[in-house]
């Protein structure tokens, strides 16, 4: 029997989990996983608990949630030989659809019977620990403006409405992008919007640059230098394609780096998100890279 704990968030997706929790615990124990209910609280609980029970050396811990809370128990976990899985229950469970894991809890409890792992480089973020990305200017401003009961009720939805809103009135504000080059070298940049990926997947099913890998100690660094509100309005038509076309759009760049610094030259402060949180204003530094995490990922399938 090999054992452990399942840290989940209560109210992911705007719906109770605890029955749906124990649920999966009760097959899971069928299985030979005994998994202990634990249930957050509060904002940062989930890095609270694993890091309360990594003492007790168990044998995996599993993580129900959005992005969010697989971010925090990651931040707990990174170092450690405790590997991760993940049952996506949140709105758009980057990590998970990244790693293949499923879209659902239920999709997902193979992976409490693998023994399959592959490492997730953890970044530095914003003071948190961030596993998909960040972003300054557009998309943070509408992490930050979505209502949490319009995303709680409507998903993606919301979020699109919210993006249509934020795209009239995007001013298009000057940044300061400074940091290390995949060399090590020195390089400054200017943007209007800037996105980093670490996983190759944004929002969901998205490929915002399939150069970024998710294993490695490098960003893929996404420049929009554009002041034209066609080109952004391009830009995430594209997106949803699944094959980074939007990386074709009139000033847009891509560069792999180590580190990076944005900074507002527009005389005010401007929204920064995290992993799709929104987490405060700039200036923002994001890495070098922190430890790595390992995930439980479906076994490969035999020929």
């Amino acid at each position: 029997m090999r054992r452990g704990f399942l840290v989940y968030n209560p109210a992911a997706g705007g719906r109770d989990r605890a029955a749906q929790m124990a649920a999966i615990a009760d097959r899971a124990r069928s299985k030979g996983v005994e998994l202990s209910l634990l249930a957050t609280e509060r904002p940062g609980h989930a890095t609270e608990l694993v890091r309360e029970r990594l003492a007790k050396r168990p044998d995996l811990v599993a993580v129900a949630g959005g992005d969010g809370t697989v971010g925090e128990a990651a931040t707990a976990l990174a170092g450690s030989d405790v590997p991760l899985a993940i049952l996506p229950a949140g709105t758009a469970n980057v990590v998970a659809r990244e790693y293949g894991v499923g879209t659902t809890p239920e999709e997902a409890e193979a992976v409490l019977e693998s023994t399959t792992t592959r490492t997730l480089t953890t970044w530095p973020s914003a003071g948190r620990t961030s596993l998909i990305g960040t972003g300054v200017g557009f998309d943070a401003r509408v992490m930050a403006n979505v209502n949490p009961l319009l995303k709680r009720l409507f998903g993606r939805a919301g979020y699109a409405y919210v993006s249509t809103l934020e795209w009239c009135r995007y001013e298009f504000p000057p940044i300061e992008v400074t940091g290390l080059d995949a060399e090590g070298r020195p390089f400054v940049r200017h943007a209007t919007f800037v996105l980093s990926a670490n996983t190759s997947k944004y929002a969901g099913d998205a490929v915002l640059s399939p150069f970024a890998d998710p294993d490695d100690d490098l960003l893929d660094l996404v420049l929009f230098t554009s002041g034209d509100r066609g080109d952004l309005f391009h830009f995430y038509r594209l997106l949803p394609g699944g094959r980074a076309a939007q990386l074709g759009v009139r000033g847009v760049s891509r560069m792999p780096v180590r580190s990076f610094t944005a900074r507002s030259l527009a005389g005010y402060e401007l929204e920064v998100q995290v992993d799709g949180d929104a987490a405060g204003t700039t200036p923002v530094t994001v890495g070098p890279a922190g430890g790595k995490v390992r995930l439980l990922v479906p076994p490969p399938a035999r020929s």
